[in-house]
């Protein structure tokens, strides 16, 4: 199974942050070769330059530190040798000095770390007196202290910038990032606008980036297929209906025939009446399945109109009326004033549904009420009974087509009336609540919200 691939946004943010980060320890890096080669090279020269300076010095014979009140040498400290290596002269600072690595004479100046973690520029130069009777070696150093403070402190603002770079550059990857993933959310959002109800809808490629224009046009693609596939579906239920409900007619309009065809013995007529309530549970059946399937596929526009609530609830009262004094069941409809605006068709198919529910879960001597509850946004209808009630994993799972509770009696639903409860109000944009104990009834409510 494939692993979750994560957030391109936050991909995307990491991606260009690192990316922004090594550029910037790159250039960091860079000018922190640059400043250091730079000194070297301006170190060097001055060495140079005050070398040859003592050397002219020397080659006059004089090997004293200062010359007309004024230093020979304004920035390196000095040390003149002879040729075994004693020392003829050397400036204050220099006697003080611990012991440095000489370089060969005449090589460049090189740079030399004390025993005491000082770095000093180091260059050692042959000399010959004028007379060539004498010599022996100039050895000068330059005390660079000051310079790697100087270079420390610049690594540390560098380390600062860059650490600073990164934030900024983090920050304005994820601004990049959803800049150029806004047309991605806009596809999701006008995506997510599309249902069952409205699969003729379609995303205008041209207003998205060349990029996604291949995406847009597949979902296109994939929604003209689910629409048309819908369409096959509705064009399949009418045919259904039509192909089944004829000859179930024509069986029951013969069983109805042989029941009052004379000579018919009692228990010849019990059994075709029995025949009789198969053929409109068969009937009832096939009606629930077309609803079901042509409110999947899409209802369409729904008719609202205003019902008056009170007279809805006794309309449906009356209807079961005379199924509720046989079975020997009180039902009761009581509701405040109050209007609805909804489908009149639809609500009533859902109340008779549940009301028909309530009678066959409910043993004799049991009561089922009719009620309504008007809130500022939303009318509630709701059917309750003294029923056997449900069991609490069951209620979660109600409301399913072909999904219901195990029941002792035959006689007991498929499961389809609740199913279709469930899509009226979701097809009135509301929803269906469901109340059980075991032992002591059920209580379903239909609740759907006011226009305004």
């Amino acid at each position: 199974m494939s692993r979750p691939s994560g957030s391109i946004l936050r991909k995307l943010q990491l991606a260009f942050a690192l990316s922004a980060t090594l550029l910037a320890g790159l250039m960091a890096v860079f000018m922190d070769r640059a400043l250091h080669r730079s000194l070297e090279a301006e170190d060097a020269l001055v060495m140079e330059g005050q070398a040859r300076a003592m050397l002219q010095r020397l080659a006059a014979g004089d090997t004293g530190p200062e010359a007309g009140g004024r230093p020979v040498l304004e920035k390196a400290e000095w040390r003149v040798l002879d040729r075994e290596g004693r020392v003829l002269g050397q400036s204050a600072f220099m006697a003080g000095l611990p012991s440095l690595a000489v370089p060969p004479p005449g090589a460049p100046a090189q740079e030399v770390e004390a025993a005491d973690g000082r770095v000093f520029s180091v260059l050692a130069r042959p000399w010959r007196a004028g007379g060539g009777e004498s010599g022996g070696t100039l050895f000068l150093a330059m005390d660079r202290s000051h310079e790697q403070a100087l270079t420390a402190h610049f690594r540390r603002t560098l380390g600062l910038a860059v650490g600073l770079a990164a934030l900024v550059a983090a920050l304005v990857a994820r601004w990049v990032a959803a800049w150029g993933l806004a047309p991605l959310a806009r596809i999701v959002r006008e995506a997510g606008t599309i249902d069952d109800r409205h699969l003729d809808r379609r995303l205008e490629a041209g207003q998205f980036p060349g990029e996604l224009r291949a995406l847009v046009d597949t979902l296109n693609a994939a929604l003209a297929r689910l629409q048309a596939a819908f369409e096959r579906t509705d064009r399949l239920g009418a045919e259904l209906a039509h192909e089944l409900r004829t000859p179930l007619q024509n069986l029951r309009s013969t069983l109805e025939n042989l029941a009052l065809a004379p000579g018919s013995s009692e228990a010849q007529r019990s059994a075709l009446g029995g025949l009789l309530e198969e053929c409109d549970r068969m009937a009832a059946l096939i009606d629930q399945i077309l609803f079901l399937a042509r409110a999947e596929g899409g209802p369409g526009r729904l008719a609202r109109e205003p019902i008056d609530v009170p007279g809805l609830l006794e309309e449906v009262r009356g209807f079961f009326e005379a199924s509720a004094e046989e079975a020997g069941v009180a039902l009761q409809a009581a509701a405040a004033p109050g209007v609805l605006a909804g489908d009149r068709l639809l609500l009533t198919r859902a109340l008779h549904n549940l009301v028909a529910n309530a009678l066959r879960h409910t043993a004799a001597g049991g009561r089922v009420v009719l009620g309504a509850d008007t809130a500022p946004g939303a009318t509630a209808l709701w059917v309750e009974d003294t029923g056997s009630g449900i069991a609490p994993e069951w209620v979660p799972r109600l409301g399913r087509p072909f999904t219901r509770p195990p029941e002792p009696r035959p006689e007991g639903g498929l499961g389809l009336g609740l199913a279709i409860v469930a899509r009226i109000a979701a097809m009135l944009d509301g929803t269906m609540d469901i109340q059980s104990r075991v032992g002591q009834g059920t209580r379903v409510t239909l609740r759907i919200p006011n226009l305004t």
